[in-house]
């Protein structure tokens, strides 16, 4: 499996020397090199990535900033010369996978590495159910995830499209994108959850999904395009 890799720190030695070592690393690509945060930013816009090798001693939005403000980025490996931000790494995000001394070995970024691979591959074969039930009506109704089209939220309800129904729910987005744990299924947008298999078109911030135009955040389209794994 490869792993797709997006290196940030400010100091042009050490993303030469990280990269050299990924280099070495079978089956890791590194498809670009950032300065700042928000060169990052602006770059997860197109670009999409299995991990980041990120800094936290940057100039402007540091690492931990980073990580604390923007969602749904890839799996992060900070790397720092202080160790004492350790603790404070771990605590508030689950895909920070590993936290990385300077000046950093080959063998410890290996380590690391394959932590990441163990994660990915964990998200590939996830064995999940092929259908889901919903209250709706005073009823429990069954929807198999292959004729679920997408979700949407409509006022206080969310309302699941399906190949030959719909079906309205008193509940928020929020609490069923909680619940909701089928690789198929992405959180798009902060109204819509998708099915992946559904798409038949993207272009620039938009999906579409029999005839639906569908809106894609900027700050969910990374996770989109490394779900798809576009060619």
């Amino acid at each position: 499996m490869e792993l797709r890799c997006i290196i940030i720190d400010d100091d042009e030695l050490s993303r030469v020397s990280v990269q050299r070592f990924c280099e070495k690393i079978e089956d890791v690509q590194v498809v670009a090199c950032c300065k700042s945060a928000a060169q990052l930013i602006e770059l997860l816009e197109e670009e999409w990535a299995d991990f980041i090798l990120l800094d936290i001693e940057m100039p402007g939005i540091n690492g931990m900033d980073l990580v604390k403000s923007v969602t749904h980025l890839p799996y992060i490996i900070f790397t720092t010369s202080r160790t004492e931000y350790a603790a404070q790494a771990f605590e508030f995000k689950e895909r920070i996978v590993d936290f990385l001394a300077k000046p950093i070995t080959l063998p410890r970024l290996v380590k690391a590495v394959e932590r990441v691979r163990d994660l990915v591959e964990q998200e590939s074969n996830s064995n999940k159910s092929d259908d889901i039930f919903i209250k709706t009506d005073g009823r429990i109704v069954r929807i198999e995830i292959d004729h679920l089209l997408y979700i949407e939220t409509v006022g206080d309800y969310v309302m699941f499209y399906t190949t030959d129904a719909k079906y309205m729910v008193h509940s928020t987005l929020k609490r069923i994108d909680e619940k909701l744990h089928h690789p198929q299924l992405l959180k798009v947008h902060r109204s819509f959850i998708i099915n992946l298999s559904k798409v038949v078109d993207i272009e620039d911030n938009t999906i579409v999904i029999n005839k639906k135009v569908i809106p894609v955040s900027r700050q969910y389209k990374p996770m989109l395009l490394r779900r798809i794994d576009p060619l």
